[in-house]
């Protein structure tokens, strides 16, 4: 794995909140939600900008405008900017979308052959059953079939392949990882339309509890849609970003006390880059090669 060094943080940052610049063009030009989430929305709050040992940018969007967004940013972008999606790439290991930089390169995990330009990460947020325990329910059957979805999306030497079976708790996953093997693409499309349906099971609008169900935080990603009404605006490096109003609420439930800097070795980033380059894109089976290499 690549470490980033402090002489490369500074451009890193300032590639990544170019597309949060673009992203937030795009919001205003269509009149579209989004809020800064995560350890973004840290940053916005407590640092007036980014986490000082953090290295990417998360905003999640109601369900509505998420889908507007990404039908919007489908047909035209300003040139420098690629959508990656569920539909983009074969391999790529995820259900929501990132808006990436496309004259930069970056391979996040070695087992993971997927390339794109460094990113933010944008989230739907959904509709939820009204019943706290059936909408954590339906976050806890989103999260196994996301976990169905990066197993087969990563490649393993064929000594790894069969030490899974050595360890019973792994050996859902070798199932997985053989039926990959046989029909990858239609198990794919499989977990995609899975996932599909739990996210659109319930109407945003008519909803009272919401649901980020690709997110890390289990069941913390439910919560209130009334912490939704409304945005508040933070000062964010050198832009003006929106939180949503109930915002302490959800900082809260999410990180405890946000406000407390975390212990000293706590303060890193938690991304992985197998591979990155910050002056050109270079081409998938160029990207691999190096990283096989090492």
């Amino acid at each position: 794995m690549k470490e980033l060094t402090r002489e490369e943080q500074p451009r890193w940052n300032s590639i990544i909140n170019g597309v949060m610049r673009h992203f937030i063009t795009i919001c205003k030009e269509h009149s579209l939600t989004y809020f800064c989430c995560g350890g973004t929305a840290i940053g916005a709050v407590r640092h007036h900008g980014m986490i000082p040992w953090d290295d990417d940018v998360d905003v999640f969007m109601p369900r509505p405008d998420y889908d507007r967004f990404v039908q919007i940013a489908s047909r035209q972008l300003p040139d420098g900017l690629e959508l990656m999606t569920p539909y983009s790439k074969a391999d790529y290991p995820l259900y929501f979308v990132k808006l990436c930089d496309s004259r930069t390169t970056l391979q996040e995990e070695v087992e993971v052959p997927c390339v794109y330009g460094l990113y933010i990460d944008i989230f739907p947020i959904d509709g939820a059953p009204d019943d706290i325990e059936q909408a954590r329910a339906m976050e806890r059957r989103f999260t196994k079939t996301k976990h169905k979805l990066e197993a087969i999306s990563s490649h393993v030497s064929f000594a790894d392949y069969l030490h899974l079976l050595t360890q019973p708790k792994e050996w859902g996953r070798f199932a997985r990882k053989t039926l990959a093997f046989f029909c990858r693409q239609a198990y794919r499309r499989k977990l995609l339309r899975q996932m599909e349906a739990i996210c659109r099971q319930y109407d945003y609008n008519s909803s009272t509890l919401v649901a980020v169900y690709c997110g890390s935080y289990g069941p913390k990603e439910v919560f209130p849609k009334a912490w939704l009404q409304g945005q508040v605006m933070f000062a964010y490096e050198d832009m003006e970003v929106a939180l949503p109003s109930g915002y302490d609420n959800y900082l809260r439930q999410y990180y405890g006390d946000y406000m407390q800097l975390p212990p000293v070795e706590k303060r890193i980033s938690h991304h992985l880059k197998a591979y990155y380059n910050l002056y050109e894109r270079e081409s998938d089976e160029a990207v691999r090669r190096k990283v096989r290499k090492g």
